[in-house]
């Protein structure tokens, strides 16, 4: 039968077996039959420092057998995703599509008018940089049109990115009214577009307007506040 001489305040490490120890501790001297060592251990007994170690930002998880295991560590900004029952759980990017990366807005009170039947820009502008080329552009914008007083008074407004026409609202149009009347006729025009820039270059929206008749068309008439609102949406 093997023994061992240990001291007080000294970790006991035993082979399996049964063992003899005689344990000195203040000048007295005892002996201690080990005929089992224990099987388990007590609740709460295992610090941090008594585990084994391991890499940093690893996670401990059990697999399919019940068996202690690990999750790998991941990169910065992925999450952590279930893979179901019997699978360990892994370490993702984060599923894309959806997401409202920025948002810019534009205003202006600046009443603008023309009687002439080209193009001209309404002041109203914003401008924004997609962070990639398969971002969307959700487009808003809303403004106060009116014409001048007469018969059959017609104006038109378009959307643009940059020179681009991306969307034709075709003529804005009062028919004939009574003499006496407001001299001029207001309405409010809100719409949206989704758009697909394609760039991560800075991209400008604005709209247009144009006379179509004789008389006058005006855009933020009598200097009603404007607003055009740019959502960049990851793809």
């Amino acid at each position: 039968m093997a023994t061992k001489k240990i001291s007080a305040l000294t970790e006991l490490t035993t082979p399996a077996g049964t063992e003899e120890l005689i344990v000195n501790a203040g000048g007295t001297s005892k002996k201690i039959q080990i005929d089992n060592l224990p099987s388990s251990l007590d609740d709460n007994s295992v610090t941090l420092a008594k585990m084994a170690s391991g890499t940093d930002g690893n996670l401990i998880t059990y697999d399919a057998s019940g068996d202690p295991a690990y999750v790998t560590t991941g990169t910065s900004g992925q999450i952590l995703t279930s893979g179901g029952a019997g699978v360990a759980p892994t370490f993702q990017t984060a599923a894309g599509g959806g997401k409202v990366l920025q948002v810019v807005q534009g205003t202006t009170t600046t009443q603008v008018s023309t009687s002439a039947t080209t193009w001209i820009d309404s002041g109203l502008t914003a401008s924004i940089t997609p962070s990639s080329t398969s971002s969307k552009i959700l487009v808003f914008f809303t403004t106060m049109l009116a014409v001048g007083s007469g018969a059959d008074i017609h104006g038109g407004i378009r959307l643009m990115r940059g020179a681009s026409i991306i969307q034709d609202y075709g003529t804005y149009t009062w028919g004939n009214y009574d003499a006496g009347e407001n001299p001029f006729k207001y309405g409010s025009f809100s719409t949206n577009y989704l758009d697909s820039p394609s760039t991560v270059s800075a991209t400008t929206y604005k709209y247009q307007g144009r006379n179509y008749s004789y008389g006058t068309f005006y855009m933020q008439i009598a200097s009603r506040p404007a607003s055009i609102v740019l959502i960049e949406i990851g793809a």
